[in-house]
């Protein structure tokens, strides 16, 4: 586990691998939605994933905390999700 347990090693990976042109103010809305909520909005796979790696690549999944794995499983239920758009499964 990494960033205080909240994310695995392969979580961190996967977030890293996702980076895309997603614009700021899009991926800047899911995670105020995340912080304040512990929700994800209804937005793209890719605005997910890109949320993903801000979070990762920023160090900032303190503060989201366990939202970032609510934002695991909207990318998971997401119905455009491709197989290589998810997340590695948890063992814990």
């Amino acid at each position: 586990m990494s960033a205080d347990g909240v994310a695995t090693e392969g979580e961190v990976e996967w977030a890293l691998d996702g980076d895309s042109a997603v614009s700021a103010e899009l991926v800047e809305g899911v995670l105020t939605m995340l912080r304040t909520t512990g929700r994800t909005p209804e937005v793209d796979v890719d605005v997910l994933r890109a949320a993903a790696f801000r979070l990762v690549s920023e160090d900032r999944l303190d503060e989201v905390g366990r939202g970032w794995l609510e934002l695991l499983d909207a990318v998971r239920a997401h119905p455009d999700a491709r197989l290589a758009d998810l997340p590695p499964a948890r063992t814990d």
